[in-house]
């Protein structure tokens, strides 16, 4: 079992269980990719499902350890808070009862969501070859980038750092998925990370609304906070006095405001969510008609009224409304930005800054140094996503190499480095910012993921057919042919294809007898090429190269009835 994260004392478990539950879901990662990493495409290996199920019981464990620690603190400090005492002396029986109850419900939940995640997982290994599943993706990355610490949890664990790997490279406005563990009503899946928090804040706020009314089992009337520029949700229950037992005829039960679990059932508390939405802010305060007078009794009663004062009518100004929108909107634009933040550390690691800060301050005042960072996060995950493609076919071309007998070769350079593609892609698009002349120039390069078929002079015609014909039998389509033997105009001699998989990814295919391929390869060539393709060669030291390269060339056996290769 992995060295567990303990807590020191006086810090929030709240953070911990949320480093947790992020650890647990980038270790299950991990697990999947760990051997379809290594060209093991469809690897659904027993003992793999046995690590992941095991994983997620030592989440599961170690939430024991945090769990009721998290909710009694939040009692005690809840229950120090409201009769004024440096510390509390010590929970009642019903308080322990109800932070028993609270801990259960919500390792029931982490359970819960623990046995999706191990399903997801084992229908995930069972996908078919060509499904288009986004974790059997991630599990073909042959490399894992490094996932930021970032901000947040993250921060307080550098350690965890080396851990964590990208689910995958997502779209520029996409988002990071990963291990569904929930699928609410409306069919949107919860990552195992995203659903746990959820929970552990739910219950968290649940625990802290418990607390205040536990802590005089005596006392009734309870007041909702008035926050002002609050959501349209709250903005109706805040401000009123309700009634805890729901036994006071003047004051609506405090179930009305909280939402009944069954509408049809009583308004004790135990009924209830014991808070008006997982987020809400609210706090509730005693409330006592001492010292007030009658008028102001009364005029708390007809407020708290739903009758008088129906809960359907938005008592907010136009200023408190604007203001709670504009809170939203700053709030959705800090999400989406540090989201975006992790996107662009996981893909592009120390090349953007790994301070949130630092990153919204480069996007806000960074001009063309933002402008350059785009372009190199679309590049960079364009071929992320590009090669995650590579095991599949791969693994077809092999196939038809045993079944023609004809030779694949240099293997180990089938795909480009990166290296090589940002500055193809830099090259051809005359070092443009622009996020369209990127994209197009990236859709036109169609060499990222490449292959070399071998035969002699005398047979490497009928193995182009055969080859392609296989390829074609496979379900890819030909793009393009490209025959330069007989082109006086190409020091380049081969045969050059593009293929296109019913996903739509773009690789080549070349078809060179063993003296084309050697020269291609040698150092020689492999030099001039390089020279002349700079931009800063000149034209004339490009026609010297250019007649050496034929010189070489021409050397060369032209294969048999090459003209048929049209």
């Amino acid at each position: 079992m992995p060295q567990m994260i303990r807590p020191p004392g006086g810090k929030d478990e709240t953070t911990y269980l949320r480093m947790l539950f992020l650890k647990t879901e980038q270790r299950l990662i991990a697990e999947i990719n760990r051997k379809r990493g290594q060209g093991y495409v469809d690897y659904a290996e027993i003992a793999a499902l046995n690590r992941t199920q095991k994983i997620l019981q030592e989440m599961v464990d170690e939430s024991w350890s945090y769990v009721p620690a998290m909710i009694e603190k939040i009692f005690y400090k809840s229950e120090a808070a409201a009769n004024g005492y440096a510390n509390a002396a010590g929970l009642t029986a019903s308080q322990l009862g109800v932070v028993q109850q609270l801990s259960n419900n919500l390792l029931g939940d982490i359970v819960e969501a623990s046995v999706t995640a191990q399903k997801n997982i084992e229908e995930s290994f069972q996908i078919g070859r060509l499904e288009a599943d986004r974790i059997r993706e991630a599990a073909l990355k042959s490399v894992a980038e490094a996932k930021a610490a970032g901000y947040g949890a993250g921060r307080a664990a550098a350690s965890m750092k080396k851990e964590l790997q990208s689910v995958m490279a997502t779209a520029e406005n996409g988002v990071t998925e990963g291990i569904t563990a929930f699928v609410d009503k409306s069919g949107r899946k919860w990552s195992l990370q995203d659903y746990c928090n959820m929970a552990t804040r739910a219950t968290a706020r649940q625990a802290e609304v418990s607390a205040i009314l536990t802590a005089d089992p005596d006392h009734d009337l309870y007041r909702i906070v008035k926050i002002g520029s609050t959501c349209p949700i709250c903005a109706p229950l805040e401000g009123r006095v309700y009634s805890r037992s729901g036994t006071n005829p003047d004051y609506p039960p405090l179930a009305s405001a909280f939402g009944k679990i069954d509408p049809n059932g009583s308004n004790d508390l135990s009924n209830t969510y014991l808070n008006i939405h997982p987020n809400c802010l609210h706090a509730l305060v005693k409330y006592t008609t001492i010292g007030k007078s009658e008028a102001q009794i009364q005029k708390d009663k007809d407020f708290s009224s739903f009758g008088k004062n129906p809960v359907t009518v938005d008592p907010r100004s136009k200023k408190q409304i604007a203001a709670y929108k504009e809170k939203i909107r700053n709030r959705q634009k800090l999400l989406s930005d540090y989201k975006q933040h992790e996107r662009y550390r996981a893909v592009l690691g120390n090349d953007i800054p790994k301070s949130f800060e630092k990153f919204r301050e480069l996007k806000y005042n960074g001009d063309e140094g933002w402008k350059s960072a785009q372009a190199l996060y679309r590049k960079t995950n364009a071929y992320n996503k590009i090669i995650l493609k590579e095991p599949a076919i791969t693994a077809d071309l092999k196939k038809i190499s045993n079944n023609t007998g004809v030779t694949l070769v240099g293997l180990e350079n089938r795909i480009k480095s990166k290296d090589s593609f940002l500055r193809k892609v830099g090259t051809d698009s005359e070092h443009s910012l622009d996020s369209q002349i990127i994209k197009d120039t990236i859709n036109s390069t169609n060499d990222v993921i490449r292959y070399t078929y071998q035969s002699n002079a005398l047979s490497l015609v009928d193995s182009y057919k055969n080859v392609s014909k296989h390829i074609t039998d496979m379900g890819y389509k030909t793009v393009k042919v490209k025959n330069t033997w007989l082109n006086k105009r190409s020091a380049y001699k081969g045969v050059n294809c593009v293929f296109e998989s019913t996903e739509g990814q773009r690789f080549e295919v070349q078809f060179h007898t063993p003296e084309s391929y050697k020269l291609k390869d040698s150092k020689e060539m492999h030099g001039l090429y390089e020279e002349h393709r700079k931009d800063t060669t000149s034209a004339e030291r490009r026609n010297v190269l250019n007649n050496k390269m034929f010189e070489l060339s021409s050397q060369l056996e032209i294969p048999l009835n090459i003209d048929q290769i049209k």
